[in-house]
């Protein structure tokens, strides 16, 4: 089981387009605003990954928490099936 945060600021469909297509053995979950998202990464030893939206929010992830989890920065015009390939590249174990 794989677990992975979508923290969008634009892309608000980006989490129901990714649910549709991913295997069922990947749970999304969502988180809006800087601060609600680091504060979910700071408490949840779970989480596998990260999917965003915004630079900001990437270059926050790795000042406050460098290292600790892969992030994908999903291009505005990319579509869900696109961001899952990135994200499984990102995740995959090989």
């Amino acid at each position: 089981m794989r677990h992975v945060l979508i923290a969008t600021v634009g892309r608000h469909d980006l989490l129901d387009s990714l649910r549709a297509i991913a295997p069922a053995s990947t749970t999304f979950l969502a988180e809006r605003g800087l601060e609600a998202i680091l504060e979910r990464l700071g408490r949840s030893a779970r989480l596998d990954a990260v999917v965003t939206d915004d630079p900001e929010v990437l270059m926050e992830i790795y000042h406050e928490i460098p290292g600790a989890i892969p992030v994908y920065l999903a291009r505005p015009d990319e579509d869900a099936a696109s961001v899952l390939a990135g994200l499984d590249a990102l995740t995959s174990e090989d």
